[in-house]
């Protein structure tokens, strides 16, 4: 890898990774009208159901992880390691950064949100393997997995800046029930973005006395990643990224009880439930390709693992990289074409439950419409699958516990706390984890808006 190649990664690593707090969920406050400017990050149509007439959020920043397999091994020579079971491994990764959300509602039937963003998804899954310390070559590597019967995983990386132009508006009202809708415009540019296809690489061992070789028989891949991890700098990426368009759009109905609100007039916050649906990501970004960028097939029936080893060892840079893992396939082609990488679209059902006394319990389905795992095309996904949070909620403090079921099967217990106008929360406590698995992560907002609940109750309508 060049050297300006490496000063842009570690560029990037810090702006989305030195962020962290240990991704799409600031999972606390979903479905609460004191969710303010970042509510439209999980229904459009939430920025006229909120609780302020204006909203400030100087900036968030929330980041999710999901693995089976790293963890922090313990004791005094603890450290990062890899589970060795037999099994497929992965590992998904989600991190959201906002600037300047600003919502402004006009009246109580109108609001305008604006606001800008930086966002990556990364996702890593493989075949079963098994993996123990004493690997250290692809040959050892081979050695221990002798039996499995062919290499087969993927990698998809995207990263993009995103300015987002929310409108929602009041569709239709009574004395019992409210319906809004809101759409968002998302105007984004691929900043950066890379993938790693190995499908179905298959070999056969051959032994010869003590020795024992590995002759590879079938399989595909591809590699590359966008020619702005090829420039100097982040000016300089940003400059000749391309731009492409996404959309969000939703709608909220609110139902009220008029004994449970005593009277006192319908507003955003003595709903008796809330029931949200959302189509939230459509749209993709795209990239120009780097030339280094290359598909590969049919492996090279005379190269052996230990060729293999002997040509990336001596890899200097990028180029050097690709000219190795061409020369171990008998075809292969450079990607000439721009290619794209499918935001994380999915539907969001999400239902709130108003039980008074600034007690709540929501509860959230979030359904990916895409698979990662295809090898044809490049998407991502959110993590989120099914979600219930109680909380105790008022303009200017909150305590919340969600409990998350993941689309990896794994159950998180998280929470959060709310003083005045910062909310600091986390994903998962780690009590059901076995070993401090990379799992979880956590999220930050400080937002400014009114914190006088007379005044913001006076400047919400009585029913008409």
């Amino acid at each position: 890898m060049t050297r300006h190649l490496k000063k842009y990664f570690f560029s990037v690593l810090l702006v989305f990774s030195g962020i962290l707090l240990k991704a799409q969920g600031y999972q606390a406050i979903q479905g609460s009208p004191f969710a303010g400017s970042t509510a439209v990050f999980n229904n459009p149509a939430a920025s006229v159901g909120s609780a302020y007439k204006w909203d400030l959020t100087l900036f968030s920043v929330q980041a999710k992880m999901s693995s089976n397999s790293p963890y922090i091994e313990s004791g005094s020579n603890g450290g990062l390691t890899m589970n060795g079971d037999v099994r497929s491994k992965f590992f998904h990764a989600n991190i959201d950064l906002s600037l300047f959300n600003f919502l402004y509602k006009a009246d109580n039937e109108h609001a305008f949100n604006f606001g800008i963003r930086a966002r990556t998804y990364n996702h890593v899954k493989t075949s079963a393997f098994h993996y123990s310390d004493s690997i250290n070559s692809f040959h050892s590597f081979l050695i221990e997995n002798d039996n499995a019967p062919y290499l087969e995983g993927f990698v998809t990386h995207t990263g993009w800046l995103e300015a987002d132009l929310n409108y929602s508006q009041v569709l239709f009202e009574n004395n019992r029930s409210k319906l809004t809708g809101g759409i968002t415009l998302q105007i984004m540019k691929g900043i950066s973005g890379a993938f790693l296809k190995l499908n179905k690489v298959s070999y056969i061992e051959s032994k010869n006395g003590t020795d024992t070789l590995f002759n590879f028989t079938d399989g595909s891949g591809s590699a590359g990643y966008s020619s702005t991890l090829d420039q100097n700098s982040f000016q300089d990426a940003n400059k000749n990224a391309l731009g492409s368009l996404g959309l969000s759009m939703g709608i909220e109905y609110l139902i009220y009880n008029n004994e449970f609100n005593g009277g006192t007039g319908n507003n955003n916050l003595n709903y008796d439930w809330k029931i949200g649906v959302s189509l939230m990501d459509l749209g993709s970004n795209k990239f120009k390709p780097s030339v280094n960028s290359v598909q590969l097939f049919s492996p090279a029936a005379t190269i052996t693992d230990v060729l293999v080893d002997q040509k990336f060892s001596g890899a200097a840079n990028i180029s050097d990289f690709k000219d190795s893992l061409t020369s171990v396939f008998t075809n292969s082609a450079s990607i000439v074409n721009n290619f794209k990488i499918t935001n994380p679209t999915r539907l969001i059902v999400n239902v709130d439950r108003n039980f008074g006394n600034n007690l709540y319990v929501n509860g959230e389905l979030s359904m990916n419409f895409y698979s990662t795992s295809s090898y044809t095309k490049y998407r991502t996904r959110e993590l989120n699958l099914l979600t219930i949070t109680p909380r105790w909620e008022t303009i200017g403090l909150g305590a919340y516990l969600p409990l998350q079921y993941n689309t990896q099967g794994q159950l998180w217990i998280g929470a959060a706390v709310k003083l005045g106008p910062l909310l600091v929360g986390v994903h998962s406590l780690g009590i059901f984890a076995k070993n401090p698995t990379m799992n979880g992560g956590g999220y930050l907002l400080l937002s400014i808006h009114p914190f006088n609940k007379r005044n913001v109750l006076s400047k919400m309508d009585c029913p008409k």
